[in-house]
């Protein structure tokens, strides 16, 4: 595997990891963000998304290439989410990386999950 494709990995993995703790840890911020973007079953989802996030991490560091496909599809869906919001005028923090995330949704939001589709792009094929 080249090492642009491991560095691209472990980076995204990272990300991954920050963002499912985070949330982990601020239960009650998750629950109310996920409710705020407009999703159903912000409790369910408080637990499963992280989780989510978490395993995706360990998928990126144990097979890259699946790691990296599953994160590509995972962003995607949340970039989407957030565009819809944004074309919405939704305003509130996305919660992307729990209770750390209560600046206003941004399309800088959009920007950086596109730069991490790219990263897992890298991760893929590289």
């Amino acid at each position: 595997m080249a090492l642009a494709s491991q560095v691209a990995a472990v980076g995204l993995a990272l990300v991954f990891l920050v963002a499912g703790v985070a949330k982990l840890r601020s239960p009650v911020d998750t629950r109310r963000a996920l409710g705020d973007l407009g999703l159903p079953r912000p409790a369910v989802l408080g637990v499963a998304v992280p989780i989510v996030e978490l395993a995706t991490a360990l998928l990126l560091l144990l097979d890259p290439v699946t790691g990296g496909a599953s994160a590509v599809a995972l962003l995607a869906a949340f970039t989407t989410l957030l565009v819809g919001r944004l074309r919405a005028g939704h305003t509130e923090g996305c919660g992307c990386f729990g209770a750390w995330s209560t600046r206003p949704l941004s399309w800088a939001d959009v920007v950086r999950n596109l730069s991490l589709i790219a990263i897992g792009c890298v991760a893929v094929l590289g």
